[in-house]
């Protein structure tokens, strides 16, 4: 699983060393753009700047954001080869290594946004187009993501009925992995979710 809170600084460290080891052309290919000693990235619907000094990761209103988005940025921004673009089309059971993960994956990520702002249409909408999400047409409400410059998402959510409460899915690049590591994965989706719901970077 991914690093435990006291962990954040280690790991951050490391993954600063492997930014700081890239190509401005890399680090730009990656969506980044220089400015002075730091960077800016778009995520969702913010610029975020990470700081090369110390690896800080702040949004554009100048607050330092929570562990897990510095780690994830951090994270994209050391990915070494350029991946190809894909479309958002495979769910995360479909990830080599996955099943571990799954029932964790489900409870975090698919339970927790039909119970909480996908309990209906009118709100997943509002939360999704104030993150900059379009509208596709799948499913009772389709939203597509930007949530890193090369990192695609769908969310795919479907209303309920008298007998059955809401339901969702959320559809990942295949080769999400070449950005991510599986644990990568879990923690970016469910802090989508969180964001979706209200939540802060």
């Amino acid at each position: 699983m991914p690093p435990r809170q006291h962990n954040f600084q280690v790991a951050a460290g490391l993954a600063l060393e492997r930014v700081g080891a890239q190509s401005a052309d890399q680090l730009e290919w990656l969506g980044a753009r220089r400015d002075a000693d730091s960077w800016a990235l778009g995520v969702l619907d913010d610029l975020l700047t990470v700081e090369l000094t110390d690896g800080t990761v702040r949004t554009s209103g100048g607050e330092v954001v929570g562990g897990w988005w510095q780690i994830l940025t951090l994270h994209y921004l050391g990915v070494s080869d350029r991946p190809q673009d894909q479309p958002p089309g495979v769910t995360f059971a479909d990830l080599a290594g996955a099943r571990a993960y799954g029932p964790v994956y489900h409870q975090r990520v698919i339970e927790r946004v039909c119970r909480t702002i996908g309990r209906d249409r009118d709100s997943l909408l509002m939360g999704g187009e104030s993150l900059g999400a379009k509208v596709a047409p799948v499913g009772d409400l389709g939203l597509d993501f930007r949530v890193y410059p090369r990192v695609g998402v769908r969310l795919i959510w479907y209303a309920g009925d008298e007998e059955f409460g809401p339901s969702a899915s959320l559809l990942l690049p295949e080769n999400i992995e070449s950005f991510f590591c599986l644990e990568d994965v879990v923690v970016l989706s469910e802090r989508l979710i969180s964001r979706v719901s209200g939540g802060s970077f």
